[in-house]
């Protein structure tokens, strides 16, 4: 899981750098040159790499729950219940000890899915752990649950606004404002997110 971690701050000064190159660039131009888009993209990439974290720690999660290091979960055996029949009998058969078979599974499965709303990150994360989690991350961060979802669903629903509608405005065809301050406050937030449910998912080694 630690990798996972590490992935995701790999991905999160990606995401930094884009800021730093924003900063940069807009300092040295004439103001007329319009740098929006790379903050659409910063939102974009945010929201990539908390995705992205949600299904490596998960993968990892599950492979440790196969292997014994973790304890199983109704929703992890609800999984490998709704696995095609033939997979498991081949699995059976042949005798297979590593986790290789399941480990593509998952990925297949899972390969799909978005894993950023904060009901999908719950459903997700329930493959490992049976807790409460947006309770248990309230709880860690002394605020209240609710707060917690409504805020990372307003930063799912700008990216798809920037994904799926190039940022456009429907009635007036114009671009939505997007703000350096918003897009940091966003980051912030995702970092204070993710750093969380690894503290509360992790086994230590």
């Amino acid at each position: 899981m630690k990798l996972a971690k590490e992935h995701f701050e790999q991905n999160i000064a990606r995401v930094k750098n884009l800021g730093f190159l924003h900063k940069s660039i807009f300092e040295l131009n004439d103001k007329n040159l319009d740098l929006s888009d790379i903050l659409r993209a910063q939102h974009v990439m945010l929201v990539s790499a908390l995705d992205h974290f949600i299904h490596e720690i998960v993968r990892i999660g599950m492979l440790e729950i196969y292997n014994n290091k973790r304890k199983i979960t109704k929703e992890f055996e609800k999984f490998i219940h709704l696995i095609d029949k033939e997979i498991l009998l081949k699995k059976a058969i042949l005798e297979e000890k590593n986790d290789t078979w399941l480990n593509y599974q998952i990925r297949y499965k899972h390969g799909l899915k978005s894993f950023q709303q904060a009901e999908k990150i719950d459903e997700a994360i329930l493959l490992i752990d049976p807790r409460d989690l947006w309770a248990e991350i309230a709880k860690k961060l002394s605020l209240d649950k609710e707060d917690l979802k409504k805020e990372l669903n307003l930063i799912i629903s700008r990216r798809n606004q920037i994904a799926h509608e190039a940022d456009i405005e429907p009635q007036y065809k114009e671009l939505r404002e997007i703000k350096i301050e918003d897009v940091n406050d966003s980051i912030l937030f995702v970092e204070t997110i993710v750093s969380t449910i690894f503290f509360l998912v992790i086994i230590e080694e």
